[in-house]
């Protein structure tokens, strides 16, 4: 009767009972895994230690063996070597001294006479000393003279004068929106449009600038100068260049940051010793 209360207690406990068993059974594995590692590093260290002191003896015992042969090597007398042999070689190395070369070498300032100096050079020597003489021609600058009562410009690009040239009067300018004097033409054109020299020049600077992009600057002689303005980045001409009147320099380009609210265009502006000038009174 109770055995059988017993093991019908035991089936109502059986979940504790597993339980109990599991907490058991690890507790034993965490010891077995803490011990055994302690041992085998323990293990490791005698045999490194046995390691190190076994190559020490051996290079040890080695070292000795090999400083002994040779102290003994040392130590043995060379049977085929005399006295008198001795004797002979240093009698040999007396009647055979050691001579120094004592060839007089020449070098530079050793000539004497300066005028004779050359004569102990090499041909490729004396060109390389002496300075080569390069003439330089002189710049020779175009022949060009604008004269704007004989001759008159041509319009770089047809189109409309979207701002007019007005150093007196500001006019407005929608991008910037604001009113300020103008000393350029905005003529309007559209994007890849043909830009041509208004007069025969030479071209004088090619810059990005941030109002009017890419710029090029043409003088043509008498201090007068034209610019032309808001062009794309291939151009046909580059500085120094002599143009011919009609002579393509470029495109027209969109407008810069400064202007981008106003149509495509072309930013032409003249010049007269850096006093700018309305372009409308020199153009046919």
């Amino acid at each position: 009767m109770k055995l059988k209360n017993i093991i019908a207690y035991i089936k109502r406990k059986q979940f504790y009972f597993a339980l109990f068993t599991c907490c058991v059974t690890l507790f034993l594995i965490a010891i077995l895994v803490w011990v055994r590692p302690k041992e085998e590093e323990q293990e490791i260290a005698n045999l490194n230690s046995d390691v190190v002191s076994n190559e020490s003896t051996d290079e040890l015992t080695s070292n000795l063996v090999e400083n002994d042969e040779t102290d003994n090597e040392e130590l043995e007398p060379n049977e085929d070597f005399t006295e008198n042999d001795y004797e002979e070689n240093d009698t040999v190395e007396a009647i055979n001294p050691i001579t120094i070369n004592t060839e007089e070498v020449v070098g530079e300032g050793d000539y004497g006479d300066p005028d004779t100096y050359e004569e102990h050079l090499a041909p490729e020597l004396i060109a390389q000393e002496k300075p080569v003489m390069v003439e330089i021609a002189p710049v020779v600058k175009p022949n060009i003279s604008y004269n704007a009562d004989k001759e008159k410009m041509i319009w770089p690009v047809e189109g409309d004068i979207l701002i007019p040239f007005s150093m007196d009067t500001p006019v407005y300018f929608k991008t910037l929106d604001q009113y300020k004097i103008n000393p350029a033409l905005f003529i309007a054109a559209n994007v890849g449009n043909d830009v041509k020299v208004a007069a025969e020049g030479v071209v004088e600077t090619i810059k990005n600038e941030p109002e009017s992009g890419m710029t090029v600057t043409i003088y043509h002689g008498n201090g007068y100068k034209t610019t032309y303005g808001q062009l794309n980045k291939q151009l046909s001409v580059k500085e120094g260049d002599l143009v011919k009147k009609g002579q393509v320099i470029g495109q027209v380009d969109k407008p810069s940051k400064y202007h981008v609210l106003l149509a495509s265009h072309l930013y032409f502006k003249v010049t007269n010793n850096e006093k700018p000038i309305d372009p409308t009174k020199l153009i046919k």
